[in-house]
Order: structure tokens, then sequence, then C-alpha cells
């Protein structure tokens, strides 16, 4: 049995779907989701090595817009309206 059709679909594979402003989960509940998966996530020797950052509101927004800043004057112009299309469909969530 080949594992080839598996592949090909994987790489072709999208998740793409709206992103929202507003989430029914409360902030303090996503923090302490977060603060308890990092416990729990395997690391070398148990060494709990890694770290998140959560950014709401307009510390979310702020990210994103940087991200714009950044990567305009590098991104080749043709391509920049794509590229802004994704940063702006990722600024349109809750959170990061």
């Amino acid at each position: 049995m080949s594992a080839t059709p598996y592949l090909t679909a994987l790489a072709a594979r999208r998740s793409i779907y709206p992103l929202k402003k507003e989430s029914p989960i409360p902030d303090s509940r996503i923090r302490e989701i977060i603060t308890e998966v990092i416990k729990h996530i395997p690391s070398s020797f148990n060494a709990q090595s890694t770290r998140a950052v959560l950014l709401l509101h307009a510390e979310h927004d702020k990210l994103w817009d940087i991200h714009a800043e950044v990567l305009k004057p590098i991104v080749p112009a043709e391509g920049w309206a794509a590229t802004e299309g994704k940063i702006n469909m990722f600024k349109g969530a809750y959170a990061t």
C-alpha cells in the first residue's frame, strides 16, 4: 500500500474559515486554558521550556499592524495584495 495518495492530500489540504472579533470564551478562561496546556506540553528531560504569548484586543491589533509595516517594504508590489489580505484576515480574529 502506497502512502503517496495520503501525502498528496496532506500537501494540498487547506482549512480556510472566517475569523471573528468575538469569543464565547472569557479572556480569563482563555488564559487559564493556555497556562494549563503549557504545563503539560512534552519537553526534553521535562525541562518545561515552552512559553506562549497571548495578545488580546488592542495588543492583538497592534501586532498585525506591525506585521503590515514590516512586510510592506519587503514584499514585491505584485504580491502585496495577497499578503495584506492574509494579515487582515488574521487581524480580524479575536486574539493571537
